[in-house]
Parts: structure tokens; C-alpha cells; sequence
């Protein structure tokens, strides 16, 4: 039986988006290590070339400090790919547990945990982070700057998740295997943990390739602001806000760079999660 046109789209945008991502992992993971130091030096200055467009010596030119802006982009992505994809965990992390303890629980336990994701909502994720971040609570000043960012971006993104797991554990809590458990006397902790949690998991991947996306966006805008990780070291937020300094120079490859590398992992992100929902709801 051939496919149809919603699965045969979801399997091209699924794998188009996971070669993205895996490329841009493998090109800020290995490159540097591969390529000779002097080479993909984040830190190294070559004052004879300060602001140098595209060329032989600096593929993608150098910043106002001759630094090579193809190194900085590499080693910048650590930072800002590890922050994101710690931030991602931990929404779903929270938003799965939360939301299949709220479906398997009793109403008003479910209805306050629900309101309490709506407050939560209330804040974008980088405005929450920033508070928590700007606030210097002891925890995030005794971690690496981009965990602390992770970890600030991921408390503020798990609301959309918990509804989505919720919806879904709600409509699997009235399956036949789910009323048969509980006709032999299972807990709520049990069916949650052993039947709720596994069931919802694959469908609350669709959300968190999105929300990716969010937390990648979020990252870079904190590091715009001056947030994570501190001068010299990279990140895509902060090489974009070194390109704004230059922006009336005509530096035009200091931000484009950077940018496109945002751009490419937010489009990885969304056709990651647009290719599940295809495959997963055939739509």
C-alpha cells in the first residue's frame, strides 16, 4: 500500500529537517577539533584584517577585532545548541510528567495545575528567563552560563506541552487497556508511570520539535541582551549583538552568518516537528 501524500511529506520534511540539524551538530562539534587551532581560533586576532569581508584566509571575514567569524560561529554553537537543547529536555521533562499527573489525578488537582500553567503562560519564555536570570539567584550564578540559560528558558517553556500531554492522557485514560488496569486494581501512580506516560510520549515530540525552535530563538535573544555565557567567549546572540555595534559600517556578514545559522536551526526544528505531525496524525 503506497503512502499518501501527507506521509510521503511528512518523511521529506522530517528527514530534511534532521539533516539540518545533524549537519550544523556535526559542523560546530568536529570541525574545530578537526581543523588546526590556529585555524578555528575563536580568540585569535589578526589585526591586519579587522572587518575583512569573505575571503581566502577567513571564509566568512572577521569581526572588528580580526577575529575569524567562521570560528566563532562554530564554537558559538555549542553554547547556544547545548543551552537549547538542555532547555527543551526539561520542558519536556516538566510538561509530560505534570500533564499525565494532572489527567490521572482528580479534577480539582487537574483544574489547579492547569491554572497554573496559564500563569505561567502569561510570560514568554524570554521574558521569564530574564527575570530569573537578572534576579542573580544563587543557583544560576554557581552554574556555566549556558546551563543557567537552558535552565531559565526551560521553566517557562513546559506550559504548551502540558496541555498537549494532558489532551492526550486524558483521551488514553478512557482506553480499554486503561479501564482494564483499574478493573484489576492498579494505582493512578501505576497506570500513569506504565500505560499514560509511554502512550503520550511520541505525540509530545511534535510540540517539543517546536518549541526547540522557541528555546534557540529565546537564547540567542539573552545573549543579545548581554545573558549567558560572558566576552570573549561565543555565542549567536552575542556575535549578533557584536554585529549590531558594526551595523553602520557595512559589515554585512557579521549578522549574516550568525543568522543564518539561527535561521537553519529554527527551520530544522519546525520541519522536524511538521514531519512528525504528518507521519504521526496523517494530515
Amino acid at each position: 500500500m503506497k503512502p499518501d501524500l501527507g506521509e510521503r511529506s511528512g518523511r521529506v520534511a522530517l528527514r530534511t529537517g534532521t539533516g539540518l540539524l545533524v549537519g550544523l551538530l556535526l559542523a560546530c562539534l568536529l570541525v574545530p577539533f578537526a581543523a588546526p587551532k590556529e585555524v578555528f581560533d575563536p580568540l585569535a586576532q589578526d589585526m591586519a584584517e579587522v572587518l575583512a569581508p569573505p575571503n581566502r584566509s577567513h571564509w566568512l571575514g572577521t569581526d572588528g577585532l580580526g577575529r575569524d567569524v567562521l570560528a566563532r560561529v562554530l564554537h558559538g554553537g555549542r553554547q547556544s545548541l547545548g543551552a537549547a537543547a538542555l532547555a527543551t529536555v526539561l520542558a519536556l521533562a516538566l510538561g509530560a510528567s505534570l500533564g499525565v499527573f494532572a489527567a490521572s489525578h482528580r479534577r480539582w488537582l487537574s483544574e489547579s495545575l492547569a491554572r497554573l500553567t496559564d500563569v505561567i503562560n502569561a510570560f514568554p519564555a524570554l521574558i521569564g528567563a530574564l527575570v530569573l536570570l537578572g534576579a542573580g539567584i544563587d543557583v544560576f550564578t554557581r552554574w556555566p552560563a549556558a546551563w543557567s540559560v537552558g535552565v531559565a528558558v526551560g521553566l517557562f517553556s513546559w506550559p504548551p506541552l502540558f496541555r498537549y500531554v494532558r489532551a492526550e492522557a486524558l483521551r488514553w485514560r478512557e482506553s480499554e487497556w486503561a479501564e482494564s488496569a483499574r478493573a484489576v486494581g492498579a494505582p493512578s501512580l501505576r497506570i500513569a508511570l506504565r500505560h499514560l506516560l509511554p502512550a503520550t510520549l511520541v505525540p509530545a515530540l511534535i510540540p517539543a520539535a517546536f518549541i526547540a525552535g522557541g528555546t534557540i530563538l529565546a537564547e540567542a535573544g539573552l545573549g543579545f541582551i548581554g545573558f549567558g555565557s560572558k566576552p570573549p567567549a561565543p555565542t549567536w546572540g552575542s556575535l549578533l549583538l557584536d554585529a549590531y555595534r558594526h551595523v553602520n559600517e557595512g559589515a554585512w556578514w557579521l549578522m549574516f552568518f550568525p543568522g543564518l545559522a539561527l535561521f537553519l536551526t529554527v527551520l530544522g526544528t519546525h520541519l522536524i516537528g511538521e514531519g512528525l505531525r504528518r507521519r504521526l496524525t496523517h494530515s
